[in-house]
């Protein structure tokens, strides 16, 4: 399929992942809220976050075990997975049940993104790829842009475990939907043969995972930092995270716009470059809040532009397979961020 035929299921995936990216990056600046709510210290509740991260790197068995199933299907498993996490977190409103919901939510979301990357990429062609790939991340951003504030006002109003039903009834919805608007494959579609990985595919994992464990340094401790060195109100911080979300959204457009031209390589390439430059102006803003402020919107919106540029790069490393070869990638971006969220 191409262009309008592409475009329903394109939505709908992008509308249910912003569902689950909102569940995901709301920990970063409500993550103390939850803390007093599960009524443990903030150093335990860091490890619902490595538990999150944990759980996803076991993408790659779940993919490999559906990998002659229909794309679809494993997007429904994937949002299924993500509703029973979400219930099990809000209702048992403890710290066991919140590490096994926690842990769900985190393979869910994994294996949600990975096949629908993969069906994305069955359908588009490689030079121009990074534009598709570029629409379904690009609500990474909206998680902090549009989720973050909204989930504020709902903990605010209604408590931390209201926020874990809103989001786990929306993707249910979306289960529904996929039905509807996710095309099924071609019959006799599925991922066969070996998957054997060269050094440049290797080392395309070991750059992700470097990545995204210096950008999880920052983000498990952003809320705590904005509160403890600027004395900001829980009403600020979600502005704050939406001015974070804004800053990614503009690193995730001009992917969109510029990655297929200037090269998928050379384009990860400069966000590495410029991502470093962000965290060290970040040191030495610390104690500022204009400074420190303007050096993570600078750093995130290199790692989003780092990250969804690896995505299309990726894709068709091992083209034979697509799927189970993204796994891995998410499993080496959900190890920097284990170790660092423990760190």
């Amino acid at each position: 399929p191409r262009g309008s035929t592409l475009r329903p299921a394109l939505l709908l995936l992008a509308g249910a992942r912003l569902v689950l990216n909102t569940a995901h990056r709301m920990t970063s600046p409500f993550l103390p809220v939850i803390a007093r709510g599960l009524g443990i210290p903030l150093e335990q509740a860091g490890a619902l976050v490595a538990a999150r991260s944990a759980a996803a790197m076991a993408t790659p068995m779940v993919v490999t075990a559906n990998r002659r199933r229909q794309r679809r299907r494993v997007v429904q498993l994937g949002l299924v997975m993500f509703v029973v996490g979400a219930v099990v977190t809000a209702a048992t409103s403890a710290f066991v049940g919140a590490l096994i919901g926690f842990a769900t939510m985190g393979l869910a979301k994994a294996v949600f993104d990975v096949s629908g990357q993969a069906y994305l990429s069955d359908r588009t062609p490689y030079a121009k790829r990074a534009r598709y790939i570029a629409l379904f991340e690009v609500v990474w951003a909206g998680g902090f842009l549009v989720g973050a504030p909204t989930v504020g006002l709902i903990i605010d109003r209604f408590g931390w475990e209201a926020a874990f039903y809103a989001t786990g009834g929306l993707a249910a919805i979306a289960v529904l939907a996929s039905q509807r608007f996710v095309e099924p494959d071609e019959p006799g579609h599925g991922e066969h043969g070996k998957m054997t990985l060269s050094v440049s595919s290797l080392a395309l994992l070991t750059a992700a995972g470097l990545a995204s464990g210096a950008s999880e340094f920052i983000s498990v401790v952003l809320g705590a930092w904005f509160e403890d060195s600027f004395a900001i109100a829980l009403g600020a911080i979600a502005g704050l995270a939406a001015l974070i979300g804004l800053s990614e959204l503009s690193g995730s457009s001009l992917t969109a716009l510029i990655t297929d031209r200037l090269g998928k390589k050379r384009a990860v390439m400069t966000g590495l470059v410029v991502g470093a430059f962000g965290y060290a102006l970040m040191g030495l803003g610390r104690d500022t809040a204009v400074l420190g402020v303007g050096a993570a919107m600078l750093a995130f919106a290199a790692f989003e532009f780092t990250i969804v540029s690896t995505f299309p790069l990726a894709s068709e490393a091992v083209p034979h397979a697509r799927a189970r070869y993204l796994a891995w990638v998410v499993v080496t971006i959900n190890a920097g961020r284990t170790v660092a969220a423990f760190v």
